[in-house]
């Protein structure tokens, strides 16, 4: 197996394991401790960890592009490879929005994050990919900047579309 199929297995399983436990947290009566707030802080920070991580493997791919056009294109093209960085920043935004709604609504919260910190890791993944492309084609003449920001863009509209649901789930 390739290693996208292994991290893509890892955080299958990952997943699976979260939703496993979450359901028996929830049937928690009141006599019993309530895990929720525990579980939505682990899950938030699992998410932080995804969109920050899926923003330095956008970038490490994105600048392995741009260091191989030479120092004479490097700043010329530096915006295209710092496209990527805007998940890490997304999820940094989304923990910060949810401080305050781990004790009324901790599984909500879990959710959220959850399906934000997937969406994040994997836009900024592909979205590295993405931007390499459209480096390598401007460096060999195929392409102008503006295509390669609008084909960079497009993963991050998911991003954004998932920013954005973060605050309109309740």
């Amino acid at each position: 197996m390739n290693k996208k199929g292994i991290v893509l297995a890892g955080l299958f399983t990952m997943t699976l394991m979260l939703i496993s436990v979450s359901s028996a947290f929830a049937q928690a009566t009141a006599g019993q401790k309530d895990w929720g707030i525990l579980v939505a802080k682990i899950v938030m920070g699992f998410s932080l960890s995804l969109g920050l991580a899926g923003s330095a493997v956008g970038l490490a791919i994105s600048f392995s592009a741009l260091l191989g056009g030479g120092a004479e294109n490097f700043f010329k093209n530096i915006a295209v490879a710092l496209m990527p960085s805007t998940q890490g920043i997304y999820s940094i935004v989304v923990l910060f929005a949810n401080m305050g709604n781990f004790e009324m609504d901790p599984y909500a919260v879990a959710g959220k994050a959850a399906a934000f910190g997937f969406t994040m890791f994997f836009s900024a993944w592909y979205q590295g990919i993405v931007c390499a492309a459209g480096i390598r084609s401007i460096l060999e003449g195929k392409n102008t900047l503006a295509n390669a920001m609008v084909s960079g863009a497009m993963p991050e509209t998911y991003a954004v579309f998932a920013l954005v649901m973060t605050f309109i789930m309740r």
